[in-house]
């Protein structure tokens, strides 16, 4: 009989199980079936045929058959159940032709349940054995049969029996065509599962794939393919072709041998690739196509496909790396050199605590304490701080701003005394931890020299002028101990005059001494400080009354005037040696600057009184003079203009009488000439009337008055209306504007305007004529405005507006001398006022003026 098939190796086991379930129902269901109609019929056999007709036996032995797979089936040995039943069917099928005698009864359908069995739960070569052990068999028996071979009359009634036979059979026959389909359905159903699993698994398979291809093609770092068997190159990124310089058409194909600069690094990478299938971080020397050579990590892998084994790699360019480890190395290494050789105590402390982890080898000039009394103790403990708050304070200031610069405090000297001290730190963080690199100074001199400083600073700047020479003697006195102080400024004949003397404690009175022979003369030769400590007296012999006095040391330095020039003397002098240090030096040199700037200053205020004292005189000298001149130039123009009407008069008559007597005569061009010397004549009698009307308003006395200048305005332009009829003016005049000025002045400077402004606008077809003030600008008076639509003028030449004769325009465009702007500029001036114009080409001009108070 033949085996049953196993499900196929790539269903999943959990689309098995139901199948299995379901077949044991079904041979449970088969088994208590043909049971059952075999104990049926055995009992109809018992019961009702007779003796000769019985055939219970061949029901005895199909109920045996079929307790028998029962049992199996719910010991679940099911493996041979199909086997037992197909075989117990076709033989009870076979006994039954044989007991009735002719195939041709009702049996012949358990031949037929046997094959539907077979093919239902057996395989393909079972059911094959089935149908050809039926067919022979019903062939051996239809030959038994017509040869009368067999021994029993046919038997072919019908009764219960046969029905039951039948019943039975086409039941069965049904449970195992069903079964069958349902075995179809499932089979179906569990092959569709499995193809949509194997859809997603494709689908999930091509996103990977796309997934590690776009992995592989953006990493920034370079990637490789290869094949294991063969070495060929199959695929690299672009990250590759850039750190190697190898585009991908020159690399494919091709073994690795020529990237890796050494050959012994690539066997032993090689080797150890092939022995653990895995090299994660091998150092080696990438090889460029340029020829140069880089730090690379490689990491690669081999897959496990039989067909051909892939080997992916990944190359970590570590040069820049290395080199920054190099280059924090040598940070290190330098920052230890200049941790520990530094001049200057320096730390290294926790912040949790204050502990100190490290400290240099440096004098600690603060505490006095060694390294080895610091390392390991807290701040606290060595008296860095006197009270936790003081190193609270600190912290919270370092950690807010990351450093500390010039922070000022108190430390405890390991011999109890309390000492200045300036700290500088910096936040830094050592294995994850943050700690405090400090560094201190002891600045106790520093703060002694800036209370004594202060001391002096505040001795001398209270006082001014000649007392201060007296503070500062005083102090410098008390300050370096000196014996006598004195400062001395130098007069004209080279003799000194004392300023202030100070003298065992007292002053003295000034006097006035020669210089020649002593410390002085020499100290304003030089531009630093003379100094002498000892033996005055070998130095300068001839200065007998310093050595008369028992004066044997000597500091002194000039004072000078801002170009150089010797103004003046500071000295001290001591009765015996003195050992004068650096800050002694830089202390005089203060005074002595103090002195310089004092000195300087008090001359000045002498030359400003000096200058003060003569100055109203010059100032009214020079008015005399220029009033006088202005009175000569303004007589000299009247006159000059004054005594050339009467020849312009003469020559403008005869001038006149010629074009009369012989005019007819002249030809065309003739008559041209003598129209232009009329016509000078006429322009050089408008010069000489507008010099005359420029020089009167320089004369006379300026009577000033309330005027009402928006009236005088509206007059003025209404004389111009009459004057020309035709022209269109449209006038905007703001009421009611006054001045405290001369009325007959101020007319002519209103006229002047106005007809400029009239005039320059005459082309444009509607003239527009404004008059106001504007508002006034802080402590300035408002300012009166006269506006105008005509051409303008270029404000690049506007510096000649009101000189006189000069013009903006074209005689042949506008007609005028130059002279009305010069005599408005110079009425306003009078006035105390200011006047300015202002314009665009093209746009119109506007004159703003005011006449002072």
């Amino acid at each position: 009989m033949a085996t049953p098939s196993s499900p196929p190796r790539s269903e999943p086991a959990a689309l098995a199980a139901p199948s299995t379930t379901q077949r044991k129902r079904v041979l449970e269901l088969l088994t208590l079936l043909t049971g059952l109609a075999a104990l049926v019929v055995m009992v109809l056999d018992l019961v009702v045929a007779r003796p000769d007709e019985r055939e219970d036996w061949i029901a005895g032995i199909l109920l045996g058959f079929s307790v028998l797979a029962y049992a199996m089936v719910r010991w679940d040995r099911m493996r041979y159940v199909p086997h037992l039943i197909v075989g117990g069917t076709l033989g009870a099928a076979i006994l039954s032709v044989i007991s009735y005698g002719s195939v041709r009864t009702a049996v012949g359908f358990l031949f037929v349940a046997a094959v539907a069995g077979a093919g239902t739960f057996l395989g393909r070569t079972a059911l094959i054995v089935t149908v050809t052990t039926s067919v022979v068999a019903l062939g051996i028996l239809t030959l038994a049969e017509s040869q009368g071979w067999l021994s029993a009359t046919p038997y072919f009634e019908v009764g219960v029996r046969v029905w039951i036979t039948h019943s039975v059979t086409l039941i069965v026959v049904g449970v195992m065509v069903y079964h069958s389909g349902r075995q179809l359905r499932d089979a179906f159903e569990r092959q569709k599962e499995a193809l949509e699993l194997h859809k997603k698994a494709a689908q999930e398979r091509d996103r990977n794939l796309e997934r590690f291809a776009r992995i592989f093609h953006t990493s920034p770092s370079p990637m490789l393919a290869q094949s294991a068997r063969s070495g060929m190159i199959l695929d690299l990124n672009p990250a590759f072709e850039r750190c190697y310089g190898y585009s991908k058409a020159q690399t494919l194909g091709r073994q690795d041998d020529f990237l890796w600069a050494s050959a012994e690094q690539r066997e032993t990478y090689t080797a150890k690739l092939f022995d653990k299938r895995r090299v994660e971080q091998f150092p080696a020397r990438g090889l460029r196509a340029d020829g140069s050579t880089f730090e690379a990590l490689v990491s690669s892998e081999m897959g496990d496909d039989r067909e051909d084994k892939l080997v992916m790699t990944i190359i970590t360019d570590v040069s820049a790396q290395n080199e920054v480890m190099e280059r924090l190395r040598r940070s290190e290494e330098r920052f230890a050199k200049a941790f520990n050789f530094s001049p200057l105590n320096m730390t290294i402390s926790r912040v949790a605590d204050g502990s100190f982890i490290e400290v240099n080898q440096a004098e600690d000039r603060a505490q006095g304490l060694s390294a080895s009394e610091v390392k390991g103790k807290t701040s606290l403990e060595i008296g860095a701080w006197l009270t936790p708050q003081d190193r609270e304070a600190f912290v919270a200031r370092l950690l807010r701003d990351g450093h500390i610069d010039s922070y000022e405090t108190r430390m405890r000297h390991k011999d109890g005394s309390l000492v200045d001290t300036r700290l500088w730190a910096e936040l830094i963080e050592i294995d994850g931890e943050p700690c405090i690199l400090s560094c201190s100074a002891n600045i106790n001199e520093e703060k002694q020299r800036e209370t004594l400083l202060l001391n002096v600073a505040r001795g001398v700047a209270s006082e001014t002028g000649e007392a201060f020479f007296s503070a500062l003697t005083r102090h410098l006195c008390e300050t370096v101990g000196a014996d006598m102080v004195v400062v001395g400024e130098i007069r004209d004949d080279g003799r000194v005059r004392s300023l202030a003397i100070r003298q065992k404690g007292q002053s003295r009175p000034n006097f006035t001494f020669s210089i020649e022979g002593t410390p002085c003369a020499q100290t304003l030769q030089q531009s630093d400080m003379l100094i002498c400590t000892d033996g005055l007296a070998v130095r300068f012999p001839q200065a007998r009354s310093l050595i008369d006095s028992g004066c044997q040391a000597y500091l002194g330095k000039a004072l000078r005037d801002a170009d150089g020039t010797p103004i003046g003397v500071i000295f001290a002098l001591w009765s015996g040696p003195v050992d004068l240090g650096r800050n002694a030096q830089a202390l005089i040199s203060i005074f002595a600057s103090r002195a310089n700037a004092e000195l300087v200053r008090l001359r000045r205020d002498r030359e400003i009184q000096r200058l003060n004292e003569t100055l109203e005189l010059r100032v009214r000298e020079r008015t005399a003079d220029l009033q006088s001149l202005n009175a000569e130039l303004d007589s000299f123009a009247y006159s000059v203009s004054h005594d050339l009407k009467s020849p312009l008069r003469a020559i403008d008559g005869f001038t006149q009488l010629l074009a009369e007597e012989v005019g007819p005569r002249l030809n065309e061009d003739e008559q041209q000439l003598l129209q232009r010397v009329l016509n000078a004549t006429e322009r050089m009698g408008s010069l000489i009337d507008d010099l005359l009307a420029l020089a009167r308003v320089s004369q006379g006395v300026l009577e000033r008055e309330k005027v009402n200048l928006s009236r005088m305005v509206e007059g003025i332009l209404e004389d111009e209306r009459h004057k020309q009829p035709q022209r269109h003016i449209e006038l905007r005049i703001a009421p009611d504007l006054h001045a405290h000025c001369d009325p007959h002045l101020a007319r002519i400077v209103l006229e002047n305007l106005l007809s400029n402004a009239l005039k320059y606008s005459s082309r444009q077809a509607r003239t527009v004529i404004e008059w106001g003030q504007l508002p006034p600008v802080g402590s300035e008076p408002p300012m009166f405005y006269v506006r105008d639509n005509g051409v303008g003028f270029n404000m690049a030449y506007a510096d000649k507006l009101f000189k006189p004769f000069q013009r903006l325009h074209m005689p042949s465009e506008f007609e005028g001398t130059g002279i009305g702007l010069a005599t408005v500029r110079r009425i306003i001036e009078r006035h105390g006022g200011q006047i300015t114009g202002d314009s665009t080409p093209g746009d119109g001009a506007r004159f703003c003026f005011h006449l002072g108070g």
